[in-house]
């Protein structure tokens, strides 16, 4: 019997998720290929990729949605055929039958926040670099000024496909007076440490008087500098609202964690990657808790109607906590993380009550 109910209930449930997810995505696509339709490359091959990044870029708006549209849907069709409150006859629990779909939401949940942690997480950045310059962006950034370390560092090139860097400079400084500074033409990131190329450090001497010793002038073919400074996070902080993942992210916040830098918005693009979409099992539980057993208790067209405002109420509020908590106005922890702890804690009061 348990074998029946999960394989028929997982089976509906997935059924309208796979639907509802197709429909959204391509109602997505096609809105916004017509929109940006005079700004798409000439290549057939670039347009095929622009819509497949498209298609990956919308997940993160189609996918939480689509998984409690899927168990409305089900949910309504099942209660009008008397089909959930003949499974409830024959004895199983509530608890039992909401168990399919709330995992298989969870995993599917879980598999996109990993992938969140891959390449994936830049497919919107891909697609914005194909509608600018027609093309796949080589990730370059130029004019880079930042604090590491202790020390100020000039970048005048920084291509981070490559790992390279040119015409760099390091000032180190003793308080608020120059100590030294380093210039090298050419470096590159190898082992989790930047090689320079014949770099030339410049000593000065500590007290600045007349007839003192002068600065020194050293040459030497490389030289090992600026462990664990890597090429994205400078790239992440030479642009404040560049999109990252959650593996990203989580290295510029132990890079430039004692470096006086502000990671509020780090914090929020790492808390929106990992623990927003959770908000999608979360409210799958909550609406088959206030679901009634037959349709004559309640009138199955406005509960869903209510349901699918709500949803979209609660998605349209942690987008605006998301924008303000990205802009600094809110704390993120505040902004992201209370929103769903809120909806865990009313689950497992559902779930206490029903017991």
């Amino acid at each position: 019997m348990n074998k029946i109910y999960i394989r028929f209930i997982s089976s509906v449930y997935l059924k309208y998720f796979f639907i509802i997810f197709a429909a959204l995505e391509l109602f997505y696509v096609g809105i916004d290929v017509l929109t940006n339709l005079k700004d798409l490359p000439t290549s057939a091959n670039l347009q095929l990729l622009y819509a497949c990044l498209l298609a990956l870029s919308a997940a993160s708006y189609t996918l939480p949605l689509s998984l409690i549209f899927a168990l409305i849907v089900s949910s309504i069709n099942l209660i009008r055929s008397n089909e959930l409150v003949s499974f409830y006859a024959l004895g199983v629990s509530r608890h039992a039958f909401i168990a399919p779909p709330f995992f298989i939401a969870f995993f599917i949940t879980a598999i996109f926040i990993g992938l969140n942690f891959t390449p994936f997480a830049y497919a919107q950045t891909y697609q914005r670099d194909l509608i600018k310059s027609g093309g796949i962006s080589q990730s370059t950034s130029s004019d880079v000024f930042l604090k590491f370390d202790g020390r100020f560092i000039y970048i005048k090139s920084l291509n981070q496909a490559k790992k390279s860097m040119q015409n760099v400079r390091i000032f180190e400084l003793d308080g608020i007076n120059l100590k030294s500074f380093l210039t090298s033409n050419e470096a590159m990131f190898k082992n989790n440490k930047w090689q320079l190329k014949d770099p030339i450090i410049t000593m000065l001497p500590e007290n600045m008087q007349l007839g003192s010793t002068s600065f020194s002038v050293k040459k030497e073919q490389s030289l090992e500098a600026l462990s664990g400074f890597s090429p994205k996070s400078i790239e992440q902080a030479s642009q404040a609202q560049s999109a990252m993942s959650g593996a990203d992210a989580l290295e510029f916040m132990f890079t430039f964690k004692d470096e006086e830098v502000s990671l509020e918005g780090i914090r929020a693009s790492f808390y929106m990657l990992v623990f927003t979409p959770l908000y999608a099992p979360l409210l799958v539980f909550i609406f088959y808790c206030h679901m009634p057993i037959i349709g004559r208790f309640l009138n199955l067209a406005m509960a869903s109607f209510v349901m699918v405002v709500a949803t979209f109420v609660v998605w349209g509020v942690i987008f605006i906590l998301a924008r303000f908590a990205l802009n600094g106005i809110l704390n993120p922890e505040i902004a992201l993380l209370s929103p769903v702890a809120l909806l865990l804690i009313y689950s497992i009061y559902l779930w206490r009550r029903l017991a």
